[in-house]
Formats: C-alpha cells, structure tokens, sequence
C-alpha cells in the first residue's frame, strides 16, 4: 500500500506537469502564441498556480508509511523485551546452576 500511495502522488504531479505543457502547446498553436489566451501559465500569476502545485505535493505524507514505521518500531521494541527476557531467564539458570554446583562441592 506503501507503494501505491507514492505512485499516486507522483502521478498526481506528472498530471499536472502534463496539463501545463498542455495548456503551453495548445495556446501556441491555437491562439497563436498570444499569452494573455493562458489559465494555468499566465505570466501575470508568476507562476502562482505551478508553486502552489509543487507546495501540495510536498505536503503530502504517506499515512501508510508512517503507519508501518510505528508497527515497525512496536515490533523492536516487543522484540528487545523477548530478548532480555529470554537473557535474564539464560543467566538465573547459570547462576542456579553455578549455585547448586558451589553447595555440591562443599
């Protein structure tokens, strides 16, 4: 889902990078180069529209991905906790064996 979520908001980019090319080849063609004839790259916005087009996309967070790091680190965390556990479990055997051992010799 990671994936999906970053091709969609790229291609959410490269559609609007396709309409600004667009509306640059159809209005030299058609209108003749006039550009007072352009909407989304009219001279007068200084490219207004095209900042705010590059702003909303680096806005945009992929809750998937911030929701598989918080699982990620849970899982870490769950993980070290078995671990020493299991390593506190490891030495009290040791320790009740180096013990039993000690009682045994004496």
């Amino acid at each position: 889902m990671m994936k999906t979520r970053e091709d969609q908001d790229a291609a959410y980019i490269s559609i609007m990078n396709s309409l600004f090319k667009y509306e640059d080849n159809n209005v030299e063609y058609y209108a003749d180069s006039d550009v007072d004839k352009r909407i989304l790259t009219h001279p007068d916005t200084n490219g207004d529209i095209k900042e705010k087009v590059d702003k909303t996309y680096t806005g945009l967070r992929n809750p998937y991905r911030e929701a598989y790091m918080i699982m990620k680190g849970e899982l870490l965390d769950l993980k070290g906790m078995s671990d020493a556990l299991t390593g506190r479990e490891s030495v009290v055997k040791r320790q009740s064996a180096t013990e039993s051992k000690k009682r045994s010799d004496q």
